[in-house]
């Protein structure tokens, strides 16, 4: 009975602490900010050289 109380509890958690707890949710999700963010960096860049 106090297992279902716990899966009761981690369910009611926010989804920041459930990232921050869960170490493969936090690796999965540091890899995709990096991912998009060097992308839309190198986008800019690519954006900013003239033509020709």
């Amino acid at each position: 009975m106090a297992e279902s109380g716990a899966s009761t509890d981690q369910a009611d958690e926010p989804w920041p602490q459930q990232l921050l707890e869960s170490p493969w949710l936090l690796a999965g999700a540091a890899l995709l900010y990096f991912t998009l963010s060097y992308i839309v960096w190198g986008l800019i860049d690519l954006m900013s050289v003239k033509p020709g």
